[in-house]
């Protein structure tokens, strides 16, 4: 059983279930069939569209938490010098025997061995959520490898007009010390808390991009959630021209998730 908390001083939700550890995360992708799930990342047509909008091809690009790779995957067939690194040693291993010709290594996103300095640009998709004790130390190591000029491709789950609009409305009970941090597993974060976060770290925003409307709405109106969950996972071409549909409607009001690009400082020192 999950249950969301909101947290006033910081103006983001808090979700209890299963801690994101290395071992949840190798449990997780073990289920995977790790072949097709890598090569789906072709499929990320948002990805190949805004790493080309700000990094011409043959840039240099990391994914910090890059899972079972298939960014990665994506991003070199589209011809870019892409690196990963995750903590969850158990999956590394597996897709790199895989796909042995994928630049990955197990690495801390807080701390990685790469030299100052040393990519174009910087996927993070839905990291910096799953961190109690906050992502100010991942930011500052994005920001150190990351060239002058280059750009950080942010995203996290975000606190939706909804969600805020639930949170007035007194629909969570409020976070406190009596929750367990054992069971944390994310944060939904405010973008503007976020963007004046990241700011400090030496990075202007450049666009925000919000998505996955659908899972918004089902994950916050339970009424709806066994119709919306059908949807949701529906394979066929009219649930995914509803989930396309819904999400070109109403983004904006019931997001699950939002992109941030960001710009690095050229001044920043």
């Amino acid at each position: 059983m999950s249950i969301t908390a909101f947290d006033p001083i910081h103006k983001r939700l808090a979700l209890f279930k299963k801690e994101a550890t290395p071992e949840f995360w190798d449990a997780q992708w073990k289920q995977e069939d790790l072949k097709q799930k890598v090569s789906s990342g072709k499929t990320y047509h948002f990805i190949k569209k805004f790493t080309q909008k700000y990094i011409p091809p043959g840039g240099r690009i990391l994914e910090g938490g890059c899972g079972t790779g298939q960014v990665v995957y994506a991003l070199e067939s589209w011809g870019y010098d892409t690196h990963g690194i995750d903590f969850a040693k158990e999956i590394i291993e597996t897709v790199t025997s895989l796909f042995p010709h994928l630049h990955l290594s197990v690495q801390d996103v807080k701390q990685t061995n790469f030299p100052d300095h040393s990519f174009d640009g910087y996927w993070s998709l839905g990291v910096i959520e799953h961190f109690w004790n906050g992502y100010d130390d991942i930011i500052q190591e994005a920001s150190r490898i990351i060239k002058p000029g280059g750009h950080l491709f942010l995203s996290f789950p975000v606190m939706s007009p909804l969600r805020k609009l639930k949170a007035r409305l007194g629909c969570y009970p409020l976070l406190s010390e009596t929750h367990d941090t054992k069971t944390f597993y994310e944060f939904m974060l405010d973008p503007d808390v976020v963007t004046q976060q990241v700011n400090v770290q030496g990075f202007n925003l450049v666009e925000t991009f919000v998505y996955d409307a659908l899972k918004g709405v089902k994950d916050e109106i339970k009424l709806l959630q066994p119709l919306l969950q059908r949807i949701y996972n529906g394979k066929n071409v009219f649930t995914r021209g509803f989930r396309f549909g819904f999400t070109l409607l109403f983004a904006r009001l019931t997001g699950h998730m939002i992109i941030l690009v960001l710009k690095k400082r050229p001044t920043y020192v």
